[in-house]
């Protein structure tokens, strides 16, 4: 049972002329749908079988705290956005693009004036800014994050591994910046007027 409801009764089925497209021929299915639970509306874009391809606004994307980092917030949706319609190497790109920005926000003087990703890492680690446990995720992350922006010199970015990498920053946010502000919210330190 789905927690949807299509919310324009009305479905529309478009079809591509064949001639403008190369003999290409593409079928999709439409609906709005709304959530039972939180009221939300969502676009559903599905093959005739069905099967879903898109969703818009993506799973996962601009459900983030009011407390994390604007640019790390922003970056991160975007990567959403581009996983959504199977662009696994902007996604890849904009993930390091979040950590880049992570950085940024949370890494000592130091680490912030590094030219590069891998060796603010490194600060960041040495420092104690950026949990052990985080650390190899975040190297993995920037490895990922340089092949999808450059790849004229390496294999491309999987949609596996771009999964993968919106996982790991989802979880980087919830850690850096969410489970914090929870915190301080629950001891009563922390008003989001």
């Amino acid at each position: 049972m789905s927690n949807f409801k299509i919310e324009d009764s009305q479905r529309w089925l478009r079809s591509i002329p064949t001639d403008h497209h190369a003999g290409y021929k593409a079928t999709h299915v439409c609906a709005i749908l709304r959530c039972d639970g939180c009221g939300n509306a969502v676009l559903s874009v599905t093959d005739p079988a069905g099967q879903g391809l898109h969703w818009y606004p993506p799973p996962g994307a601009g459900v983030l705290d009011r407390q994390v980092n604007v640019g790390v917030a922003s970056a991160y949706d975007e990567g959403m956005r581009c996983l959504s319609i199977n662009a696994f190497r902007a996604a890849a790109v904009m993930f390091r693009s979040s950590l880049s920005l992570f950085v940024k926000d949370k890494g000592s003087e130091k680490a912030r004036g590094e030219r590069h990703l891998k060796s603010a890492l490194k600060h960041m680690k040495a420092d104690g800014d950026l949990h052990k446990s985080l650390w190899e995720w975040a190297d993995h992350l920037n490895q990922l994050g340089n092949e999808g922006a450059h790849p004229e010199d390496y294999d491309d970015v999987t949609g596996a591994e771009a999964v993968g990498l919106s996982k790991f920053v989802r979880h980087l946010i919830r850690h850096e910046y969410e489970m914090p502000a929870q915190l301080l919210r629950d001891q009563g330190l922390l008003g989001d007027d």
